[in-house]
């Protein structure tokens, strides 16, 4: 029973989460929180995406039924109830709502920004084309802007367009993997499939990219180092060719870490930006 409720929280998903630490790339020490507070608010913003996650899958629960992997969901699946789900839902809020008490205003209107775009994509913004997938990349926006204390300046932006850009990609081979596995029974599960047409989500893809090459150009003219800028656009690409050709890794992303070949190019990568700057 104990796994059902990991499933529930979908505990493998809060690495996602991990972006409320991206700020310390770049933002100046006073604008971000102390690393006590972004523990903190890591925990508050894994318990808002967790209530928000079981709230989508009441929400999707039939459709989510007649998915190829998405029916062993607990509700999916009937193996934990609604009430209990409630339940649980409650608690987490009721953590994240003392974690908003830690870190302040702007946490408080990150967080809170998150949990009703995430619930209005579940009642119905999901079925929006390039709504979706905006959205979605926004709600990882977020996520990143929680470990700042306010709204950051401008000279952060290229960093915001290059992360909106990279996350929109990888979205992008999301949506067509939805496709793949799916095949006919793509349009009944997820109404908005019917629009990503493998040519449209091509010129997207190329739109994404063209940003993502805009970004680093702007980051490249603040002086981030050029090997920085090109060892994320190889990465950015590998991935990209990965997610390509093995459409059940796009599901679950993290299973990226599984692949040795991949693991060694972000060690090189890693490795190239501490030796080679």
């Amino acid at each position: 029973m104990l796994n059902e409720y990991r499933k529930l929280l979908r505990i493998e998903q809060w690495y996602k989460n991990l972006l409320i630490f991206f700020p310390l790339l770049f933002a100046p020490k006073y604008l971000i929180h102390e690393w006590q507070l972004l523990l903190i608010g890591f925990i508050g913003f894994c318990c808002v995406s967790s209530s928000t996650y079981i709230i989508n899958d009441w929400v999707d629960r039939e459709k989510d039924a007649i998915h190829p992997t998405k029916k062993f969901r607990p509700l999916a699946s009937g193996k934990i109830s609604g009430k209990q789900a409630i339940i649980v839902s409650l608690i987490l809020l009721v953590i994240t709502s003392a974690t908003i008490f830690l870190l302040g205003k702007f946490y408080a209107f990150v967080i809170i920004t998150y949990f009703i775009l995430t619930n209005l994509y579940s009642a119905g913004l999901k079925n929006l084309p390039i709504i979706d997938l905006a959205l979605i990349t926004f709600n990882f926006i977020l996520r990143s802007l929680a470990g700042m204390k306010e709204t950051p300046s401008l000279t952060g932006l290229p960093y915001y367009l290059a992360l909106f850009s990279i996350i929109f990609i990888l979205l992008n081979h999301k949506r067509r993997s939805d496709i793949k596995l799916l095949g006919e029974k793509a349009a009944s599960h997820k109404p908005v499939l019917q629009f990503y047409t493998k040519q449209k989500l091509y010129f997207l893809r190329f739109l994404s990219y063209i940003i993502l090459i805009l970004s680093l150009y702007l980051l490249a003219i603040q002086g981030v180092s050029i090997i920085t800028l090109i060892s994320t656009g190889i990465l950015v690409i590998i991935t990209s060719i990965i997610f390509s050709k093995n459409p059940s890794i796009v599901m679950k992303p993290h299973y990226l870490l599984k692949l040795w070949y991949w693991d060694l190019i972000v060690a090189a990568v890693i490795t190239a930006n501490i030796f080679l700057q």
